[in-house]
């Protein structure tokens, strides 16, 4: 196995962005920071480490990282997770964790803690899910409209509420949402939903790749939070990316939130694939 590195998207995308587009809808994200601009989050690390695995000359795994965030690792043979584990250990020894498919992130947490000892904990265990069908009407009090400019740092802020377990600190959070905000806002991918003249919660969605979109950032005011307006929110933001050309759109689910499955699964997606995350100390 020959694990190879760089800063440079394009030059990741020169050597797998075509293996990747094999599965867009698994592969989204990697996809998203190599070939979207605002993929690129803003972090403390610069620049960000992509890498890829290859066997004969042929990737066979990829991965992406940028400080504070944990690697983003593909779907790979256990053998090349442990070989990038390898590669890594020495170059990025502060890295705190890595997220991905079941199986490969639990190689490449294993060989990682062989190489530096200390601890790798799974933490949260999630479900890659799709929908490629539009979904039924939600039948939620009032309707979605398209953000407003002054609107897009507060959504910035609601955005903020919805990653406040995920383990990053919340100046780091914020400079992520606020960036989230801004870019769905301008490129049009940016929702309100209003009742009665009054915003009660946003979503937004990224650029498709490979023909999928993912929704993100569904946030729902915590005085409404009874009124059925997260799934009208993911359901239009799909319907909309779906109307638009898009092939399937993929959310992340974590099953810490049984709740939020009902929504989900509701909404019309279906579960493609187990991830997972560990946590390096």
């Amino acid at each position: 196995m020959d694990v190879s590195t760089t800063p440079e998207p394009a030059v990741f995308s020169a050597a797998a962005e075509k293996w990747l587009l094999g599965d867009p809808v698994s592969n989204n994200l990697l996809l998203s920071h190599a070939t979207d601009p605002d993929g690129q989050l803003p972090g403390d690390g610069q620049p960000a480490v992509f890498a890829w695995v290859s066997d004969g000359g042929q990737p066979v795994g990829a991965a992406w990282v940028m400080s504070p965030y944990r690697m983003t690792i593909s779907a790979m043979p256990a053998p090349a997770a442990a070989a990038l584990a390898e590669e890594l250990a020495g170059r990025l020894p502060e890295l705190p964790g890595v997220n991905g498919p079941e199986e490969s992130a639990g190689a490449f947490a294993e060989r990682w803690r062989e190489v530096r000892g200390g601890t790798a904990t799974r933490e949260r265990d999630q479900w890659l899910m799709r929908c490629d069908s539009t979904p039924p009407a939600s039948g939620a009090a009032g309707a979605a409209r398209p953000a407003r400019a002054d609107e897009v740092e507060r959504i910035g802020q609601w955005y903020a509420a919805v990653m406040r377990d995920s383990g990053l600190a919340q100046e780091k959070i914020a400079r992520h949402t606020a960036h989230m905000a801004r870019t769905q806002f301008a490129g049009g991918r940016l929702i309100v939903w209003e009742v009665d003249g009054e915003p009660v919660g946003a979503a937004g969605w990224a650029k498709p790749i490979g023909g999928v979109v993912r929704p993100s950032g569904v946030f729902v005011s915590p005085d409404h939070r009874n009124g059925g307006y997260a799934g009208a929110l993911l359901g239009e933001v799909t319907a909309r990316a779906l109307a638009a050309g898009a092939q399937a759109c993929v959310c992340t689910h974590f099953l810490d939130y049984a709740a939020m499955q009902a929504v989900v699964e509701r909404v019309g997606y279906r579960r493609v694939r187990d991830l997972t995350e560990y946590r390096f100390n």
